[in-house]
């Protein structure tokens, strides 16, 4: 009689204590924030241009939140156009991952969509669109999360979002990169084509202002400052220049690392690197540059104390950047073990193929949507393997995970790096390594804008996940033409 009362009792009491929880989030629930996709005006070197941006009430880009909390979120679309925005290496639900036609459909103009989930990670991440060519017109902000145990949280945070700009129209820039012989290279600078870079842009953007008018950020004489560096760029990989300051590298696509003391980091498009400098005692103004793979383009921002006399600085470096090599990659090490130790289960290949002269790119020489997805299994300890054939570089993202480098042209890497997006150099091979351990149909791609339009797109399913009606209408070519993305 007595067990059949304490079996009952605690019941009872996990009953109750679901219950409570239920309550307690649904409560929360109630009260979300809102970020809104608007339309504004920006003004890059005396030109105006109207881009997008996403913010909340107030006109604060972006989302800043801390980890155990949970993302609850109004998105609204004040444009008049459908957007999708992805939460760029988040861990998340697969149906919050915001990838059209995939996890979601579009959110049409003056609709909302409520988003809602634990945040799991600490550091610097983004949100951007993944809606046709809105990235190019600066639909992104930061996604910021912090951490109460965080060493570094002294330290004044400043976030530098770089991008590439063009006032061309980013569709008919595609379509001149798909048919070369139609640009006028003369009227339109934007159309170049190169090895190292499709696009040539008008300007490079340091939290969307030029050097002709940079952002300048007040410091104080021996003060630390993270730099939180976001490479939000379509189709521009950068090297950042601390200058007079030594810069200490403390974490890569949100992941802590062992240290790295140098002046100049490397950054590939849609990664990310935290950046500590000391201000010296004596105080002054001190740039922080970013200047683009294969140009001269420069962008930047300029710390500066009290009274120091701001450098005016030109938008053109002396010389031309080289492309980012695996140097900086080889020296990066988590700052503690992550993945525990276990054999590989699965093995997935990615072959990365394409070229400029037709300009179609692929994966497994499949171009997107029409693809045959590789499938894993829940509880796989998974081997990614991308071998790029191409002349160029791809940083290749994949939604949902946060993956382990564990080899680069066969050298094993024995603490690589925790990442969720990998630059795999030209005519190179990169592994990695992850646990499947979030079930979804999950998003794989280069994040090059112009290459994953052109084809480098697939998605990674879990087995006995069930696909969405609008997805499998996608990849085998059943989406009406009025559902297109």
């Amino acid at each position: 009689m007595k067990f059949k009362f304490r079996k009952s009792l605690f019941l009872v009491i996990i009953i109750s204590a679901f219950m409570v929880f239920a309550a307690c989030k649904e409560k929360l629930k109630r009260s979300p924030k809102t970020i809104r996709a608007v339309y504004e005006t920006i003004v890059v070197n005396g030109k105006k241009a109207r881009v997008f941006n996403l913010v909340q009430p107030g006109g604060r880009r972006g989302f800043s939140g801390k980890k155990g909390d949970y993302f609850n979120v109004i998105l609204k679309n004040d444009t008049d156009v459908p957007i999708s925005i992805h939460w760029h290496g988040l861990i998340l639900p697969n149906d919050q991952d915001g990838v059209p036609y995939v996890t979601q459909l579009p959110i049409k103009p003056g609709e909302t969509r409520h988003y809602f989930y634990k945040l799991k990670q600490a550091g610097t991440y983004w949100m951007h669109s993944h809606y046709k060519f809105h990235e190019q017109k600066l639909m992104s902000a930061p996604f910021i999360i912090k951490d109460p145990n965080d060493p570094y949280k002294k330290d004044k945070n400043i976030v530098v979002m770089l991008q590439g700009f063009t006032f061309a129209d980013p569709e008919e820039i595609f379509q001149h990169l798909r048919h070369p012989e139609t640009a006028d290279i003369f009227s339109s600078p934007a159309m170049h084509m190169k090895d190292l870079n499709d696009v040539t842009f008008d300007a490079m953007l340091a939290n969307r202002h030029t050097l002709q008018n940079p952002k300048i950020y007040k410091v104080k004489p021996g003060q630390t400052v993270r730099l939180r560096m976001i490479n939000a760029a379509s189709a521009s990989n950068f090297w950042v220049d601390t200058g007079s300051l030594e810069g200490r590298a403390i974490a890569v696509d949100g992941n802590d690392i062992q240290p790295i003391k140098d002046r100049k980091f490397q950054i590939a498009i849609a990664q990310r690197m935290d950046i500590e400098v000391i201000i010296p005692k004596e105080g002054g103004a001190f740039p922080i540059l970013a200047q683009a793979e294969g140009t001269r383009q420069r962008a930047g921002v300029i710390l500066a104390t009290r009274g120091a006399a701001v450098p005016r600085l030109s938008e053109l470096a002396d010389t031309v950047a080289p492309a980012l090599n695996d140097d900086q990659e080889l020296r990066l090490h988590p700052l503690k073990k992550t993945l525990p130790d276990r054999p590989v289960t699965t093995v997935l290949n990615y072959s990365l193929e394409g070229s400029m002269k037709n300009y179609i790119w692929t994966m497994n020489k499949q171009a997107w949507p029409l693809i045959d997805p590789l499938k894993i299994k829940e509880g796989d300890r998974v081997e990614m393997i991308y071998t790029n054939n191409t002349n160029m570089s791809h940083p290749m993202h994949f939604h949902g995970h946060v993956f382990q480098v564990t080899s680069i042209d066969g050298k094993p890497i024995s603490d690589g790096p925790m990442r969720d997006t990998i630059l795999v150099l030209p005519h190179s091979t990169k592994k990695i390594i992850y646990d499947a351990d979030n079930p979804g149909i999950w998003m794989n791609h280069c994040h090059v804008l112009y290459h994953m339009a052109a084809g480098m797109m697939t998605t990674t399913n879990y087995e006995n996940y069930k696909a969405p009606v609008f997805y499998k209408k996608l990849i085998h070519g059943w989406l009406k033409e009025s559902e297109a993305p």
